[in-house]
């Protein structure tokens, strides 16, 4: 190439501000960036971490629950067993009032029955004192 005349430019070894601050903001990046990249990371493995022990505590809770429901389920035909016993128990009773009702009244017939036969007993009786009377009066022939 000609030369035009025109000086060609030196090179000088400056630092200019703006450059400075340009590489200060890249290397700033760069760190930032690292620096979330790896906090990204461990969270993601504290997130892990967590997500297994409330899978635990979640099989764990589940196996409670379902104790918890197998003794309702108990206890609900507990209460069934006791309403049908109490039932039963209010039936025998029932039945135990007329059986002792129904015998007092065989009883009181009883009673009544065996005082008739003391009174025609005692009639008797007094028939045979009063034959055995007439008969010890009479003079025998």
């Amino acid at each position: 190439m000609p030369d035009s005349g025109v000086p060609r430019p030196t090179f000088r070894w400056e630092w200019n501000i703006n450059t400075i601050a340009v590489v200060a903001g890249f290397i700033g990046g760069f760190m930032a960036w690292g620096y979330t990249l790896a906090e990204l990371r461990n969270g993601r493995d504290e997130n892990a971490r967590n997500i297994a022990g409330l899978t635990a505590q979640y099989g764990a809770l589940s196996t409670r629950i379902d104790l918890i429901e197998r003794g309702e389920a108990k206890m609900d035909q507990l209460e069934y067993r006791v309403a049908q016993n109490e039932k039963a128990i209010e039936n025998v009773d029932t039945r135990m009032n007329r059986l002792a009702e129904s015998y007092s009244n065989r009883f009181a017939d009883i009673n009544t029955q065996l005082s008739a036969i003391s009174t025609q007993i005692a009639l008797v009786n007094q028939t045979a004192q009063e034959i055995k009377a007439t008969q010890s009066s009479k003079p025998a022939n």
